[in-house]
């Protein structure tokens, strides 16, 4: 059999020379240590055996265990916010246009009719920087 020869002049494609490995040791090292995560990497790809029976029917009780679980918090949840709703939708209005009494509202959420949006003004603030602010 014959010895394994590495020519010195081996380097990545488009690499620049400083970064293959220097000298025919290292070169060895780099292809061993490739191989063996090549080899390493086969397993990991293996299959399990099929489940037995006995596993099968485990797997089926606890899946139907879990859907009965699921089934009974999903009902409990409906109980809740049903409950919830009935709490908080007693003093509800149910026209689409009833206004709340301003002696309801908090002082701060009232606001005088046709307010919302921004008030422009003539007068600038006092935290402006122009020239103008400075003289008025």
């Amino acid at each position: 059999m014959s010895r394994l020869t590495i020519p010195g002049t081996i380097r990545a494609a488009g690499a620049p020379a400083a970064t293959a490995p220097r000298g025919r040791r290292a070169l060895r090292r780099l292809l061993v240590s490739c191989a063996m995560l090549s080899f390493a990497a086969g397993p990991l790809h293996a299959r399990l055996p099929a489940p037995t029976p006995e596993q099968q029917q485990a797997a089926d009780a606890k899946k139907a265990k879990e859907a009965e679980a699921a089934k009974s918090q999903a009902e409990a949840l409906g109980r809740v916010q049903d409950t919830l709703a009935a709490r908080f939708g007693k003093g509800a209005s149910t026209s689409a246009g009833a206004t709340t009494d301003a002696g309801k509202m908090p002082q701060k959420a009232a606001e005088a009719p046709r307010s919302a949006g921004p008030h422009g003004g003539t007068a600038p603030s006092a935290e402006a920087h122009s020239g103008e602010a400075a003289r008025k």
